[in-house]
This record gives structure tokens, sequence and C-alpha cells, in this order.
């Protein structure tokens, strides 16, 4: 199933260069969104500043959740099996669980419990 997911968005690689460049755009900047809404709401006050600390604690425990499961369990990405059109390069590392889909989702989810709006726009944001 998830094979099949991915080859059908996979198959729109190299076939429309605005979309690959746009990929490619939100693969590589959007963890700097993250890090600045963090960092606005760090100095907009105290509730603020609490929300900050929650989201950077959720999304520490989430990496170290992701370690301990890597540990016991190793699902290859789609490329290391097939052939499949690659954008940028990656790591070789365990497809499951993603890491910027566990720390995107950690840190939306903290926000949005406290800030529904900004929240909200961050599950919103493509990870």
């Amino acid at each position: 199933m998830d094979y099949k997911i991915f080859r059908i968005i996979n198959q729109l690689a190299g076939r429309y260069s605005v979309l690959d460049m746009l990929m490619i755009l939100i693969s590589n900047k959007v963890r700097y969104l993250f890090a600045f809404v963090l960092m606005l709401m760090w100095f907009r006050g105290y509730s603020q500043r609490k929300v900050t600390v929650y989201a950077v604690i959720s999304a520490t425990f989430t990496l170290l959740i992701n370690m301990l499961i890597n540990c016991f369990y190793f699902k290859p990405r789609p490329f290391m099996k097939r052939r499949v059109g690659i954008l940028i390069p990656s790591k070789m590392n365990s497809a499951f669980l993603s890491k910027h889909t566990l720390l995107t989702t950690a840190v939306s989810t903290s926000i949005f419990l406290h800030e529904r709006v900004i929240g909200a726009v961050m599950w919103g944001c493509p990870c």
C-alpha cells in the first residue's frame, strides 16, 4: 500500500521542473520555518515561551523514541530496493519512522494544543 502511494507521487519526479523545484525547496527549507516560528513564539511573552519549551521537549522525546524504534526495526527506503526518480540525495537510513514527519507533527501538535491557529497552519505545512 505505501509503495503504491509512493509510486503515484514519485512518477511526477522529473516531469515538471517547477514542481521538482518546489518539492526540493520544501524538503530543504521547511525546518527553518518551524525554527523561525518557535523563535518568534519564544520572544512573544511568557505563555508563548512555555509553548516553545513544550514543543522542544516534545520534539526531543519524539527523537529519542525514534532512535529506540530504529534499533529494533529497519524499513528500507523505496529507492534502496527499486529504481525510482530521486530529486535530492538521501541518507540510507530507515524509512520508518520519518524524522521530518515526526518532528513537524510533534512541534505542530504542541503548538496546536495552546495556539490553535498557529498550530493548524503548521500542521498544514508539508514535512
